[in-house]
């Protein structure tokens, strides 16, 4: 008879074996947006070389859809069509959704809206990102401009799971609204994101996320190098390398990487752009072909085109470059591999015929003059359409160019990709959808496949991964948190879980944790049936527990470790008032963005010494973010760390040459600053650099942290010395909080004539006081005002104001109050500013927002509390009119 781990084992292996490293799809599906091979090509045959938009006797379209207009690529999966469109625009609904409509009629099957919370996304650019379908699990898999991510039944549109990214994570939607794409890999669904989370991950990277596709519990977490450039939307393909799995993206640090699908672990990594990289990398066997538009970091010379052996590991900048051919400028259109050649679709539509040996140039024709989407290959004809509407129908030759088949103007912008589905061609624009085949046309072509080549499991039994699910928990007091011990080879391949009397598991934080032998009954919830989780150990907080904790969990097989976090919040209500100088490590985008200062001790060198209260801002945050002890400061590195301290003093534009006049401009500030025991010592020394045929030199400071702490006045400073990240927001709290009020003491500084802006967000909310405005705003989408409400607010500069936003659901609709007053003075018996939001946003995690660009945000005193019986009463009467 098994034991219960025995058990738990077989199911688990059985679990993990019911889907290959292959595509289980229709025989002619689109299941991701690049196609049933991930490079761009589908086997259909019989497709029209010519059509004509607007319909009639032979234009061969089949049916538009001018309320689908998108930038999404669709996709398709068992007769059904995905895309993520804008909803209602220009009104007070305005958001995104996504549609799945017949695929052969263009008929509307199913809507779920996706709303636009939040974000910095302009309204015109909604639905960026492209959907995953999954043959095996008959889910769809989308992420929204917002950060929200969801797994919902493809025939229904019901939603089985979702994660606010945001939220949870820490994900960063931007102006430019560039979102990636998820993929399924077995049993996950991995997606990416620039991600500024919490505690080691408080820092920015392009993150990945990989989720359990069954029910969204989060597998791993892991990124690229720190502090990337920008957000992209390259998308991830898989391919194979020496018999391993591997997943293939280009990243927002300017590099090329290739991770384990199943681990996150990475195999190797290209640094070479100075930007982030938004095309899509493609795989042929060994070779993985790449681009980008900006410059190179080798070079001043700008875009390039290369080739990379995908079978080296580790750093492989400058050792697998099989060719590079720089000032070609493939930066967003993904190229295809045809016939033993590379097509390759530059930024300014000019398409490069190589030969992807050497990179030689075999041809070159000039499309148009911008191009955004990336062509389709099928029926020996590659289909493509430019950013401004020019269609192209084109069939290699025999020459090594192309030859026109058909070439005509569709209204409308194209940024999403055609593809081929079931014997048709589906052609998205920004002002409409169009499906084009031959009248009644069926299906014709070689189905394929999508296999991933792998070295047998077998070949390699030997535990070198432990992987604990969830990689990420958040749990509330009295509450219990199953793991799983999972153990993987080197090659990232399943092995199996592991036995209790091999694991040896610990924490860093409250509570407890234990191995128990493979099975464990969870309480009902709300009603709700138990639920018997299988797992190799079971955390536990106490139900008494009162504070905001991150517990570290550390599972250990023979010398091998696998590592989770958790995140335990009490329930309401909570005070944080900053006087032991920390900024709890549980808050998500908070840490890194925000440093704890003595407000009384800066208050005194403001007083006293401008410059001195300005550079223990300055100082502070590189002491605190960076766990330094000591700083220098000189220009000897691309950082320009000397230029960057000048510049935040407003010292750069007569900029001290030589030590006595550095000592002359900042001598009197750090000896205030050293005589407070704030700085152990302040040292001067100079460095060399050489201008042409002259030696330079140039003064350097190092300084070193004294023993000074935070004493009594703690308060959390949003600091401007972060260039991307002085505007943002962060998240206190689990995003399934509603009907409550978040308060806080703010105080703004005032530079360059101009104020900045401070504010607090409660369930999917802002209220914001907008320092160059003057005015108290409460919001939801920041670029579409669609429910924004604000009135006058005369805010001085350097005086601390209180902050208030109540947040409640009433007869199905969010709804929202808000007001700000001196902290000296008494708070205003009436709310300044009322929204209202129907159906709005019915839960939400409290948190923070500010704009400090041009000068640095004070809180203090914040307070999260919720919402009583007396409050309700208060807000229907206490309402300014």
């Amino acid at each position: 008879m098994m034991t219960r781990i025995q058990r738990c084992c077989l199911l688990f292996v059985l679990t993990m074996l019911c889907v290959p490293s292959s595509a289980i799809a229709g025989e002619f599906d689109w299941t991701y947006w690049r196609g049933p091979q991930m490079n761009g090509h589908s086997p259909l045959t019989n497709l029209p070389e010519k059509w004509n938009p607007k319909g009639g006797d032979d234009s061969n379209l089949v049916w538009a859809r001018e309320d689908l207009g998108t930038r999404s690529t669709p996709v398709v999966m068992d007769g059904l069509l995905y895309a993520l469109v804008r909803h209602d625009a220009g009104t007070k609904q305005d958001g995104e959704k996504l549609v799945c409509v017949d695929a052969a009629t263009g008929e509307t099957r199913w809507e779920q809206l996706f709303p636009v919370y939040l974000s910095d996304v302009p309204a015109e650019r909604v639905g960026w990102s492209s959907v995953a379908a999954d043959p095996e699990s008959g889910n769809v898999f989308a992420l929204g401009v917002c950060g929200l991510f969801r797994c919902m039944d493809a025939q229904t549109g019901e939603i089985k799971w979702e994660h606010s990214l945001h939220e949870e994570y820490g994900l960063l939607s931007t102006y430019g609204g560039r979102t990636n794409f998820p993929i399924v890999h077995e049993n996950n669904v991995i997606i990416s994101a620039i991600v500024i989370g919490w505690g080691k991950m408080a820092k920015p990277a392009h993150r990945f996320l990989a989720f359990d596709k069954r029910n969204g519990q989060p597998v791993w977490f892991t990124g690229t190098r720190l502090f990337p450039h920008d957000t992209t939307y390259s998308a991830p393909v898989f391919a194979s390398f020496n018999g391993q799995a591997a997943m293939v993206f280009a990243s927002g640090d300017g590099g090329v990487h290739a991770f384990q699908p199943r681990t996150g672990k990475s195999l190797w990594k290209y640094n070479v752009s100075g930007r982030g990289i938004n095309l899509t990398p493609l795989v042929v066997g060994d070779r993985v072909y790449c681009g980008h538009s900006e410059e190179n970091i080798d070079s001043t010379q700008m875009g390039a085109l290369f080739c990379l052996d995908g079978t080296l590991e580790g750093d492989i900048t400058g050792r697998s470059e099989v060719w590079r051919q720089k000032e070609l400028f493939v930066g967003r259109s993904t190229p295809l591999m045809i016939d033993g050649k590379l097509y390759a679709i530059d930024d300014r539509a000019k398409l490069h015929v190589l030969n992807p040996e050497n990179g030689e140039e075999l041809s070159l024709t000039r499309l148009g003059s911008v191009q955004r989407s990336s062509p389709l290959y099928a029926d020996g004809k590659i289909y493509t359409i430019t950013e401004n509407g020019v269609w192209y129908t084109l069939q290699p030759n025999d020459a090594g160019g192309v030859d026109t088949l058909h070439k005509m103007r569709i209204r409308g912008s194209s940024n999403a990709s055609i593809i081929a589905a079931d014997g048709r061609l589906y052609v998205p624009m920004g002002n409409a959808l169009y499906c084009v085949a031959f009248k009644d046309a069926e299906p014709q072509g070689e189905p394929v496949s999508f296999e991933i080549a792998e070295t047998p499991v077998d070949a390699d039994t030997v535990p070198a991964q432990v992987q604990l699910v969830p990689v990420e928990a958040l749990l509330s007091p009295g509450k219990q948190q199953p793991f799983q011990v999972r153990l993987y080879n080197a090659a990232g391949q399943y092995l199996r879980l592991a036995e209790p009397d091999e694991v040896n598991i610990s924490i860093d934080g409250p509570g407890e944790i234990r191995v128990i032998p493979g099975e464990i009954e969870m309480k009902p919830v709300d009603g709700n049936a138990k639920t018997i989780i299988y797992a190799n150990a079971v955390y536990t907080i106490p139900g008494d527990h009162a504070s905001q904790s991150a517990v570290n969990v550390t599972a250990k097989v023979q010398d091998v470790e696998g590592h989770a976090r958790i995140r335990v919040m009490p329930p309401l209500d909570w005070t944080f008032d900053f006087d032991d100088g920390q900024i709890p490590v549980t808050w998500i985008g908070a840490r890194y963005r925000h440093v704890p200062l003595d407000f009384d001790f800066w208050s005194q060198l403001n007083e006293s010494d401008p410059q001195a209260a300005s550079l223990y801002i300055f100082l502070q945050s590189g002491f605190v973010n960076f766990a330094q002890q000591e700083s220098t400061f000189d220009d000897s590195t691309p950082q320009q760390g000397w230029t960057s301290l000048l510049q935040y003093l407003a010292l750069d534009e007569d900029k001290p040459k030589t030590i006595e006049e550095a000592q002359a401009k900042l001598g009197g500030s750090l000896q205030a600053l050293t005589d407070a025991n704030f700085l152990a010592s302040a040292d001067w020394s100079t460095w060399e650099r050489t201008v042409g045929d002259q030696t330079v030199t140039e003064p350097r400071l190092k300084v070193t942290r004294g023993d000074r702490k935070i004493d009594g006045n703690g308060v959390m400073c949003k600091i401007r010395t972060i260039p991307k990240g002085a505007r943002s927001q962060g998240w206190i709290g689990p995003p399934d909080l509603s009907n409550y009020t978040i308060q806080a003491d703010v105080y703004g500084f005032h530079r360059d004539n101009t104020l900045p802006d401070i504010g607090l967000i409660g369930q999917r909310y802002a209220i914001t006081i907008l320092g160059a405005h003057q005015k108290l705003q409460i919001r939801t989408w920041t670029p579409q005002l669609r429910m924004a409400v604000e009135e006058d607010l005369a805010w001085d500069p350097h005086t601390w104001y209180t902050l208030k936003l109540q947040t409640s659901v009433e007869d199905g609709k969010a709804v929202l109050r808000g007001k700000a007053w001196k902290r000296s003075e008494d708070e205003p018996a009436d709310w300044q500013v009322v929204a209202e939001d129907d159906p709005g946003q019915h839960h939400g995690s409290p948190g923070l927002f500010g704009s400090a660009k041009v000068s640095e945000i004070f809180y203090d005193n914040l307070t999260v509390k919720a919402n009583t019986t007396a409050d309700e009463a208060t807000s229907e009467t206490s309402v300014k009119n």
